[in-house]
């Protein structure tokens, strides 16, 4: 039995340690978890903004493609005005050739007419004279306007071609103009326009790319989350069933106040800090009113072993019955030895002999031995 117990001692600082490890474990599961949870939300809420933002551009280039749209129809029809202006100008040039020629007959005709107001200047005064009576004097003298009249009406034609010829090139040379100014700003706007689309289209591409490995992101989010979530299951499944397995060999291991006593309470002014059960433990932790306080017998018994380890000090157990036994944690050297008699209340150590415990604290255990294995049970239950 003694072997049994040391090898027990020598099991229990792995045991709490592998507690111990278990729920700080799933404590940093559960911080990466929720790391991860916060990670992927804002990474859902970065997908929405570029989402919103490609929305956007995606608006503004279906805008631009319209406009570009008006702008080719313009040129169109900017390109059909062109035309129809070098139509315009091909047959101003046809005018101006005949124009041309008519105003070479016309300058022939006003040569010949200066030559011949010129002779009449010296002649017109003779016909005159001859005339045999004043009827020819007077008819002769109507033909002669008639010459003149028709000799004005051939300078004014000439002049009035000249000046139609005139004004449709100067109104040609100002549509040509007004289309070469209309179709250079369109050109510029065109520019300007599809400048913009190829922006936003260069946005849009790297929008696409950042919303591409934000989805790649995301998704080994999802998985480690999954992963994550299965192994919390898993931890929080083996945190209960030992719980439930503590809960059962205690339900097991009970035994009677009948049958064993009350014990004392083994820290003079101290108080529980941890009760039994707290994360899983199998021990009380009960603060002293200072550090290296002394640690008292819970009842009358035989000292059954003392151990020492170097992270939780030296180990004292004490036999109190077949069945019933007590266990001190944390200890400086104690004040006895193996096989010893105690009474209840005797100083049997003091505390501070750990490393891993602090030097106020004792680890209190109760212990029922049964079927030839020990039981932790609440000591608080025989108090």
């Amino acid at each position: 039995m003694i072997r049994a117990l040391l090898v027990l001692l020598l099991l229990l600082a792995p045991a709490l340690a592998q507690t111990d490890r278990l729920e700080a474990e799933i404590k940093r599961a559960e911080a990466l978890e929720k790391q991860n949870a916060a990670q992927a939300a804002a990474l859902r809420r970065e997908l929405a903004a570029l989402d919103a933002k490609s929305r956007a551009l995606v608006k503004d280039l279906e805008r631009l493609e319209r406009e570009l749209a008006g702008l080719e129809a313009e040129r169109r029809r900017l390109a059909l005005a062109v035309r129809r202006l070098e139509a315009q100008v091909a047959e101003l040039k046809k005018k101006e050739e005949i124009a041309r020629i008519r105003l070479d007959a016309y300058q022939t005709r006003l040569r010949a007419l200066m030559l011949r107001l010129w002779y009449q200047q010296i002649a017109h005064r003779l016909p005159l004279v001859r005339a045999a009576n004043y009827t020819e004097l007077a008819l002769k003298t109507r033909w002669l306007a008639r010459l003149s009249q028709a000799d004005l009406a051939l300078v004014e034609a000439a002049e009035a071609e000249a000046r139609r010829l005139a004004e449709a090139q100067k109104k040609l040379r100002a549509q040509q103009a007004a289309l070469d100014k209309e179709r250079r700003a369109l050109a510029a706007k065109s520019r300007a326009v599809a400048a913009k689309r190829a922006e936003i289209a260069h946005t849009l591409k790297a929008l696409a790319k950042q919303k591409k490995a934000k989805t790649v992101r995301l998704a080994q989010l999802q998985e480690n989350q999954a992963a994550l979530d299965e192994k919390l299951k898993k931890l929080k499944a083996e945190l209960e069933r030992r719980r439930a397995e503590a809960a059962r060999q205690a339900r097991l291991s009970a035994v009677p106040k009948a049958l064993v006593g009350r014990i004392m309470f083994p820290v003079p002014g101290g108080r529980i800090i941890h009760p039994y059960g707290k994360n899983g433990q199998n021990f009380e932790w009960i603060q002293a009113p200072k550090p290296a306080s002394p640690v008292l017998a819970a009842a009358d018994g035989q000292v059954f072993a003392v151990l020492f380890y170097g992270n939780i000090g030296w180990t004292v157990m004490l036999q109190h019955s077949d069945r019933l036994f007590t266990q001190y944690v944390n200890l400086q050297a104690p004040l006895v030895q193996t096989g010893d008699r105690v009474e209840q209340g005797e100083v049997i150590g003091y505390l501070g002999g750990g490393t891993l415990i602090a030097p106020d604290v004792l680890w209190f255990r109760v212990a029922i031995w049964k079927k030839g294995r020990f039981y932790y049970v609440d000591p608080a239950d025989y108090y």
